[in-house]
């Protein structure tokens, strides 16, 4: 499995890189570089979370990746900042919270779906100052916490996308199995 990691300025990439399985090859890249044609020559992308600045307001700096995200046709997986961008990209808007999500904390499942299959818990990591409530219609809500969406799937690509961080305390989440299950249901 050939995997792009797109780089949102994530201060946790060692730890996302490591979540990959021996297996894959993985490129990174920054935000700002992503072609289609690089893009092409790769199975998956993984956008990662970012804590530079929010999506809500810098569409233009985010063009690059707005435009691959609406025309790549293989997987995506969004992670946080990724989320935000996906959904926002469909139609979802986004909310600013009073004070930063930071810290492990429980999720509800509200759709089942195959990405939660062997979780033991529902605990992920969070890191976030912004929320969506309502992913768009294009999107199935899987999961929720007491601020907003916590995951989603596309209706009819192949498109997951969750506010948390799987890469983050695997010894005490179940964002790496989630994110393990993603990768199993695109091979």
């Amino acid at each position: 499995m050939k995997v792009l990691i797109i780089d949102n300025s994530t201060s946790y990439l060692n730890q996302l890189q490591s979540l990959l399985p021996p297996e894959a090859s993985h490129t990174t890249i920054d935000f700002s570089e992503i072609d289609k044609d690089t893009a092409e020559n790769f199975d998956v992308a993984i956008l990662s979370g970012g804590h530079s600045f929010p999506v809500a307001g810098n569409e233009n700096r985010l063009e690059k990746e707005i435009d691959f995200v609406s025309n790549y046709k293989k997987p995506i997986f969004g992670i946080c900042f990724g989320f935000e961008l996906i959904a926002s990209i469909f139609g979802a808007k986004l909310e600013q919270m009073e004070r930063k999500e930071h810290g492990v904390l429980n999720i509800e499942v509200i759709e089942p779906d195959d990405i939660f299959l062997n979780t033991p818990n529902f605990s992920v990591y969070e890191s976030h100052r912004w929320v969506v409530r309502e992913p768009g219609e294009q999107f199935i809500t899987l999961a929720k916490s007491k601020d907003g969406v916590e995951a989603i799937k596309h209706k009819t690509r192949p498109i997951y996308a969750v506010q948390f961080h799987p890469e983050m305390f695997i010894d005490k989440t179940c964002g790496d199995e989630i994110f393990h299950n993603f990768l199993n249901l695109i091979k």
